[in-house]
């Protein structure tokens, strides 16, 4: 979140979301875990942005002290996904592992800057990327906690 008039840009995983139009009520937490419940609404804001107007927040500076903290929505409140969707919390930690069971590494972030998400795959201390597309993923199953991906997924190492 970063600060600016008494509003604060929000980094939304999906910005086309409207799932705080009207408004909703999150817990923030602060980068060393401290924690508040506000109510917060969303906008659009200029070249891709999202603004969130935090109910009682007032001014610049009242927003500049919420730089750096993370919204927290209770699972029970998301919006049900359709078949093949994942929240990003579902994913980040699982192991993954190729088609032939040859364990690569766990998926360590999701990155959104364009039309394909990117999974990042930490192996060890180094990182491979795979695009999150049908012909890479063979299947993400959460009861047991796995991604799997191609054979032949094209890693960089």
């Amino acid at each position: 979140m970063h600060g600016t008039g008494g509003e604060v840009r929000v980094h939304l995983h999906n910005r086309d979301s409207v799932f705080f139009k009207g408004g909703k009520e999150v817990e923030l937490v602060h980068p060393e875990g401290e924690r508040k419940t506000v109510w917060m609404s969303t906008r659009p804001g200029a070249k891709n942005r999202v603004l969130g107007r935090i109910r009682g927040l007032k001014g610049r500076d009242q927003a500049r002290l919420l730089m750096g903290w993370e919204i927290i929505v209770p699972k029970e409140a998301l919006p049900d996904l359709e078949d093949g969707e994942f929240y990003h919390h579902e994913l980040l930690g699982l192991p993954v592992q190729t088609e032939s069971g040859v364990l690569i590494g766990r998926l360590s972030e999701i990155q959104s800057a364009g039309p394909v998400d990117i999974w990042v795959i930490r192996k060890g201390t180094e990182d491979d990327f795979v695009p999150a597309l049908e012909q890479f993923i063979v299947e993400v199953d959460l009861v047991k906690g796995l991604v799997t991906v191609e054979d032949e997924w094209n890693s960089t190492s």
